[in-house]
Formats: C-alpha cells, sequence, structure tokens
C-alpha cells in the first residue's frame, strides 16, 4: 500500500493531481495506520503523503491562474464607439473605407472556453438590408489552423457578434469559408443604419512596390483605427491547387486588425489584412491576401463583381 501510496504521487504530477493526489494521502495514511516497526515502507507512504499534498495544491494553484485569465482579444464592444467628430471632415477615401469597417467578435460556448476573439471585417455589399462583409476565417473560426480539409467552422452554440458604425451590437452569420486552407470567410448582417458604406476596388489594382496604402482596423479592439504604410513585395502562396497572391506592407497590423481592409492612396480596397510578425523581434512585417484572390473563389450565389466604384450604389 505504501508503494502504492508512492507510485500515484508520482503520477499525480503529469495526470489530474487533484484526484490521484487525494488517492495517494489516502493511501499512505491506511499505509501508516497498519504500519508495524518490523514492516518497511514507511518512508514511501509518507512520501506518497506528501507528493499528494503537493499534487493538490499545485493543480488547484494552476486551474486557478487558468480559468482567471482572460480570453485573447476579449473586450465588451460595445465600449469601442469611435468619437463621430473623429469622422467628420475626413478625406473621401479614408471616410468610405471607415464606414465599411466593422468590428466582430467571437464568443465561444461552454466547451469552447478559448474560443473567443476579436478581428475586423469589410463590407463588400449591402442589399435588402443585409450587409455582406469578408474576413478572416481565423477572426470567426476558432478551429482553424491552416487545415485544407478543415470545414469546421463555428462550433455549435458559438455567437458571432458584429459592431458598426451608427448601428448597435448586431449577431452576425457565418456563409462561406473559403476553400483549401485560404483565410477569409463570409459573414452576413442585418442593416439598420444609413451611416454604413460598402468598400470600393478596381479591377485591375494597384499593388506595386513602394506605392503608399493604409489600413483601418480593430487592433486590440480599439475601433475604427487608420494606420498608413507602403507596400514593401508582393508574395505568392500555395494552398492546394490554388495561387494566393499576399501583400507585405509596413503598415502597422496588430492582433484585432486581421480581418481588416487595405487600402490603396485613394482608397481602394486592395487587401485583407491577415497576419504579422512577432513584434518583440521585427517592426513593418505585415502581410494582406490581395482582395482579388477572393472573387474567383466565391460561389455563385455571393458573386462580387471585378469593381466597385464610389459613384455605384452600396
Amino acid at each position: 500500500m505504501a508503494i502504492a501510496a508512492l507510485t500515484v504521487g508520482i503520477l499525480g504530477i503529469p495526470l489530474f493531481g487533484i484526484v490521484t493526489g487525494l488517492i495517494a494521502i489516502v493511501l499512505g495514511c491506511l499505509a501508516l495506520s497498519g504500519h508495524s516497526r518490523q514492516w518497511k515502507g514507511a518512508a514511501m507512504a509518507v512520501a506518497g503523503i506528501v507528493l499528494g499534498i503537493i499534487d493538490i495544491a499545485g493543480w488547484t494553484v494552476g486551474l486557478l491562474i487558468v480559468l482567471d485569465a482572460p480570453a485573447l482579444h476579449v473586450a465588451i464592444i460595445d465600449e469601442f464607439e469611435p468619437d463621430p467628430k473623429s469622422l467628420n471632415e475626413l478625406p473621401v477615401a479614408i471616410n468610405r473605407a471607415m464606414k465599411s469597417n466593422v468590428l466582430i467578435q467571437t464568443a465561444g460556448d461552454l466547451t469552447h472556453l478559448r474560443g473567443s476573439g476579436i478581428g475586423s471585417g469589410v463590407i463588400v455589399k449591402i442589399t435588402d438590408k443585409l450587409a455582406w462583409i469578408v474576413t478572416n476565417r481565423h477572426v470567426i473560426d476558432p478551429n482553424f489552423g491552416d487545415d485544407e480539409g478543415n470545414t469546421k467552422g463555428l462550433p455549435k452554440g458559438a455567437r458571432l457578434t458584429v459592431k458598426s458604425i451608427g448601428q448597435p451590437l448586431t449577431p452576425g452569420q457565418l456563409v462561406w469559408i473559403a476553400p483549401h486552407g485560404v483565410d477569409l470567410a463570409l459573414v452576413t448582417m442585418p442593416v439598420t443604419s444609413k451611416e454604413l458604406k460598402s468598400a470600393v476596388w478596381n479591377a485591375e489594382p494597384k499593388t506595386t512596390v513602394g506605392n503608399d496604402v493604409f489600413a483601418v482596423g480593430n487592433p486590440h479592439g480599439l475601433g475604427w483605427t487608420y494606420t498608413a504604410g507602403g507596400i514593401s513585395q508582393t508574395r505568392l502562396q500555395t494552398k492546394g491547387p490554388l495561387e494566393v497572391r499576399v501583400i507585405q506592407t509596413s503598415a502597422a497590423i496588430n492582433p484585432g486588425n486581421s480581418g481588416g481592409g487595405l487600402y490603396d492612396h485613394d482608397g481602394r480596397l486592395v487587401g485583407i489584412n491577415t497576419w504579422t510578425k512577432d513584434k518583440r523581434f521585427a517592426e513593418g512585417l505585415s502581410f494582406s491576401i490581395a482582395f482579388h484572390t477572393l472573387l474567383p473563389l466565391l460561389p455563385a450565389e455571393y458573386h462580387l463583381p471585378a469593381e466597385q466604384l464610389e459613384n455605384e450604389t452600396p
């Protein structure tokens, strides 16, 4: 019994120590209660009890730390309305980009406590009081991991909420996920505000190295943030049979910018901001999936034209 107490106490270190630690303490006490001076094993029984106490204490503290830690990028997004004065007298290009930007939050159910986060999206079409929003798949899909065969999307019970200018928190619906592990998705939401606009884009976008660009998104939940930079390089990424065009930019991209728009100098959408390098080791290394990569991937029912101009009905 003393040997069993010591063994269970050791196993409690990698296993669930709250249960195994209690078992080790009980076994150790039973071993000592029937122990005589002629029997060996008292030291092992005591060691089992000590390890059991350590297992329970260590696992309890560890669980409290994990459960008390906030989920990544979670915030109360209805507190992040931009100052209306900051939107007045903006240049036309930036104004339109701001009004097409949305803030997206996913909230996991009880079985997906870590499936919560905040990101961005771009309104690309408004029809019949319904907004069509392009975003990154990883913003709304906590299971996404560049897996070509992973098509699960939102887990059952998870909630998708969208915040836009002039409109309260609105439930969103995931309607499409890009194939072959491309980090793009399409979300819809009802429209009640007349302030919302859809982004504009060219049939032949200007993505030449050295061109000025700017990003609009919600870094760390700070909604409707503008950052400027340039195109550092254009690159190609292979996803199954697809060749995805990626724009490398020096515009500041941070967690929460994911899914937001990258625009050229004239305010035309050229990319969907996707990821950045670790800021501890690099600056000015951010990446955006070229918007025109999306167009041929969309099913017919979600068709977007090759270009959308400012004077077109959004």
